[in-house]
Formats: C-alpha cells, structure tokens, sequence
C-alpha cells in the first residue's frame, strides 16, 4: 500500500530500515509496517491518494522542467580535422 510522508523520519526496527523520507515523499510498505511506523511517530504516513489518470498528460515530457541537452562527449560522424 502507498502512503505519503508527513514529516520527515528514519528509523530501524529488526535490521529493517525505514527512511530517510522527506515530508512529501510517497513510499510503499506493509500494512504491519505503516501501523509500527505510525506508533513510533504518530501521523508520519497518510494514505496516498490515487491520482487520475485524467490529470497526467503522456505528452508533458515527464517530471523534467528543461530539456535534455546534447550529449557533449558524443563524437559525430563528421571529420573536424579539414
């Protein structure tokens, strides 16, 4: 199940790590785990709201905000020499 991070929180119970998480951050954990979680830190997870598919765009490029430059180390095919 997927919850949302509340504030921010690290900590290791049996070997297992939980975190870091940021405030913001969506994780997926057990139910088991979210309930130990929630006990050692109260309110740190909220179930995370399924977004519609409506609201994404599959043409918006993603998350990036700039467009990916050339690739400087890429050696064309051209002879720079002449």
């Amino acid at each position: 199940m997927k919850y949302t991070i509340n504030h921010a929180y690290s900590s290791r119970r049996d070997g297992q790590q939980f975190g870091p998480w940021q405030a913001g951050d969506v994780v997926e954990l057990e139910p088991a785990d979210a309930e130990w979680v929630n006990r050692d830190s109260p309110g740190c997870l909220a179930e995370a709201k399924a977004k519609a598919k409506a609201e994404t765009k599959a043409d918006d490029g993603g998350e990036r905000q700039q467009q990916p430059t050339a690739d400087r180390q890429h050696r064309g095919g051209r002879n720079r020499s002449s």
